[in-house]
């Protein structure tokens, strides 16, 4: 049998090589866009095609110009990013594909480096960590992941003081926390159900909405917090008033033909009725949840998967897996 080719090796090697033995490679698959001010932005991206499947934090002090060669600090992460959430403007919070929770605060940061030092991590997640969400003490984080977990976080102990094992029957999708609770928040997961939960009582959950197919955004309405909305694998869109005791649909709609992706609502008080959505599509699109959810905005500039969607200061920020970010401006005229 001496003809036979030796066994490969390659993957023994790999997997003992740490993050600095890995050769750079640039992520161009853009995952999410945070905005806290204009002086405090976030871009996540991640390695999906090459051989290390790793991730990269940007972050920026100048909203104006997206280019990584311009961003003031970067990080550099073992495995793909997710999702990240601003604790203060110069603190944040990164999710991971490993089920990692990482913590940064600018505020201890070597003066001389370019490069984000992270000042803590924990990975109690036993499969990828999809979402996070803050609460409004900002010290509270809520994550969910493929582990069918849900998990909240006192950031100052790296613990989790609540975890919701097996909180769905499938990968949970989705988290956001009500505005302005400290307890209160909102799930999805692909077992096709949205929960709403409180953490003061003695049975936290509440399901206030099911579907045939799997549920994957979820958002609160700033305005109206007895108000969400919620995509679906089937493209649709749901406006859902959950006020305790009575959850009424609003409003539904069929806004796409593939999977929703991400939803989020406009910050400006002024606008809250403007909802914008992405799907596994390369189109951007923002609905009037009080006109039966009548398309008012839709770009189609990006060329591949549009993945992270934030507002700041009535403009409209999307990245996509094509490595850009675009500004739109949506102007009170689209409105019927």
């Amino acid at each position: 049998m001496a003809f036979l080719t030796p066994p490969n090796l390659n993957t023994l090697v790999y997997r003992n090589m740490t993050i600095t033995d890995k050769p750079y490679f640039f992520n161009k698959h853009l995952q999410f866009i945070t905005i806290y001010n204009e002086k405090s932005v976030l871009l996540g991206g991640s390695n999906l095609t090459d051989r290390y499947w790793n991730g990269s934090v940007w972050y920026y002090n100048d909203i104006t110009n997206f280019d990584r060669d311009k961003a003031a600090l970067v990080a550099k992460t073992e495995s793909g990013v997710c999702d990240a959430v601003f604790l203060q403007s110069d603190k944040f919070v990164i999710g991971e594909d490993s089920g990692t929770l990482q913590v940064f605060d600018l505020s201890t940061q070597p003066i001389d480096s370019n490069e984000l030092q992270s000042t803590g991590y924990a990975a109690l997640h036993d499969s990828s960590l999809l979402t996070l969400s803050v609460f409004v003490d900002k010290e509270h984080v809520v994550s969910g992941g493929m582990d069918c977990c849900i998990k909240i976080w006192n950031i100052s102990e790296l613990m989790a003081t609540y975890s919701f094992g097996f909180a769905h029957t499938d990968t949970v999708t989705c988290v956001d926390v009500k505005p302005g609770s400290n307890s209160e928040f909102v799930s999805t997961s692909s077992d096709c159900k949205a929960l709403i939960w409180d953490t003061r009582l003695q049975k936290p959950a509440q399901c206030i909405l099911e579907r045939d197919a799997g549920l994957t955004a979820v958002c609160w309405n700033l305005s109206l917090p007895n108000v969400l909305a919620i995509g679906s694998e089937d493209g649709e869109i749901i406006i859902v008033d959950a006020r305790k005791g009575s959850v009424k649909v609003l409003s539904e709609s069929f806004a796409f033909c593939r999977p929703v992706h991400r939803l989020s609502f406009n910050q400006n008080l002024g606008r809250t009725e403007e909802l914008a959505a992405c799907c596994d599509d390369i189109s951007v699109e923002v609905f009037d949840i009080t006109n039966e959810l009548s398309l008012i905005y839709k770009d189609d500039r990006h060329t591949d998967f549009v993945r992270g969607l934030t507002w700041f200061d009535s403009h409209l920020y999307s990245c996509s897996w094509d490595n850009t970010v675009l500004k739109h401006t949506i102007n009170l005229e689209n409105h019927v």
